[in-house]
């Protein structure tokens, strides 16, 4: 779906809220909150329904990520295609722009959308590989003290990495297939086993790593293969190529598209890397299969606040 087609198809609210109940009921109209099939159009309002069982009106935004909302649904449905079309990411300074709404209304509309991207169902199996990455700006350079105007460039140390105060980020990646990805504060080898049981099928399933010490866990639960980058970059088939690429297309969105991320909503950028990653092969309707997932997830935002922690939002692992 791209933004012309998208324009001719739902240029109004009544064809978007068709489309919803289409996608959400298909031919018989559900009550949101009873769950009751009994239930009539309301004449005083279009995409209204009143259910003659709990004696409730309600519209298909009831319990989504629409729900409440003043932004127009046409300009709702132009958000999300601009995002999922967006293959590294789209700044809310872009959307404000393009959609011509406030900088505060496009961001929240953004969040919004990132909330239906959610999906932690799928575990992943056969070759993995797993490695962390660092988000967050370059450190200042140090000014000598004898000559605090001009920087002494042999003394400026550019650490990257681990033992930076950067927020680090564990991403497990099964070849040819989908990612997983999570902000974990302590790279701890329980931390990172507990992350490798809840995200992958250990039984018949080869992981790959660097040599980090906090890998060794890995041994007593499933086949470890580990690559030392500082011998080698490749081995054969062992190497963690497929998850290093990733990480150069999130960096690259980070600089190129949103220049700074604050850590409190770094899970949910996160999650719209993971969910463009994941979907990258898909040809079926992107836009359908994503709105079918937006009317049957409530919002986990209110009144521009996360519902709750945002790690408990994201890493919540829903009943597939």
């Amino acid at each position: 779906m791209n933004i012309t087609e998208l324009n001719k198809k739902f240029n109004t609210r009544l064809k978007c809220l068709k489309y919803l109940e289409k996608l959400k009921w298909g031919k018989t109209v559900t009550c949101t909150y009873c769950g009751s099939d009994k239930t009539k159009p309301l004449k005083s309002e279009a995409g209204r329904h009143n259910c003659r069982n709990c004696k409730r009106n309600f519209s298909v935004l009831v319990g989504t990520i629409f729900q409440d909302t003043r932004l127009s649904l046409p300009k709702w449905f132009q958000v999300i295609t601009l995002m999922l079309n967006a293959k590294k990411g789209i700044s809310a300074k872009q959307i404000m722009r393009d959609v011509n709404v406030t900088y505060k209304t496009a961001w929240y509309a953004c969040m919004r959308v990132r909330c239906a991207m959610i999906d932690n169902c799928e575990k992943l199996q056969n070759i993995v590989e797993m490695d962390e990455a660092y988000t967050g700006g370059k450190p200042r350079k140090k000014y000598p003290k004898n000559n605090p105007s001009e920087p002494n460039i042999s003394k400026i140390t550019s650490k990257r990495g681990r033992g930076t105060k950067k927020t680090p980020v564990v991403g497990i990646v099964e070849r040819d297939g989908k990612i997983h990805l999570k902000v974990i504060e302590k790279l701890t080898g329980r931390n990172l086993l507990a992350m490798l049981k809840e995200n992958v099928k250990t039984d018949n399933t080869i992981v790959m790593t660097d040599d980090y010490r906090a890998y060794r866990k890995f041994d007593d639960i499933v086949e470890h293969l580990v690559i030392d980058h500082k011998k080698e970059f490749s081995r054969g088939i062992v190497h963690t190529n497929t998850i290093e690429g990733f990480w150069s297309i999130l960096k690259n969105s980070i600089r190129g598209q949103y220049i700074a991320l604050s850590k409190k909503y770094l899970p949910f950028y996160l999650v719209q890397a993971q969910y463009l990653y994941n979907h990258r092969k898909y040809r079926g309707n992107l836009f359908e299969k994503y709105l079918k997932a937006a009317v049957s997830d409530e919002k986990c935002l209110l009144h521009y606040k996360p519902v709750k922690e945002v790690k408990k939002i994201v890493y919540n692992r829903k009943k597939c």
